[in-house]
């Protein structure tokens, strides 16, 4: 695992559902996935990947744009943009020497 490094970031405040987006990239540039801080009915807000609800046997389903194979880079990818520490390494790529697997 080569980790992951910050591409960029934009904020979407007139958006009642998506507040902020940021792109990573994979894999030394191969792969540039987007996880997207939303904003919940009851006004929490948490980071995931886009996703698409699509209408099933009259039951709405939620599908994701991106799935990774180990819960253990969800929890670091996650714990990077909770703690934006893209902006206190604003143009410093992440590599795995700095992360915790």
């Amino acid at each position: 695992m080569s980790g992951f490094k910050f591409v960029s970031y934009e904020k979407f405040p007139d958006d009642p559902y998506i507040k902020e987006l940021v792109y990573l990239s994979f894999e030394d540039n191969k792969y540039r996935v987007a996880y997207v801080r939303k904003q919940a009915k009851n006004g929490g807000m948490f980071w995931g990947q886009i996703s698409a609800s699509i209408l099933k046997n009259g039951e709405k389903r939620y599908y994701e744009s991106f799935m990774q194979d180990s819960s253990f880079l969800d929890k670091d990818i996650k714990d990077f943009l909770d703690k934006r520490k893209w902006e206190s390494k604003s143009s410093t790529p992440i590599n795995s020497d700095e992360l915790p697997f």
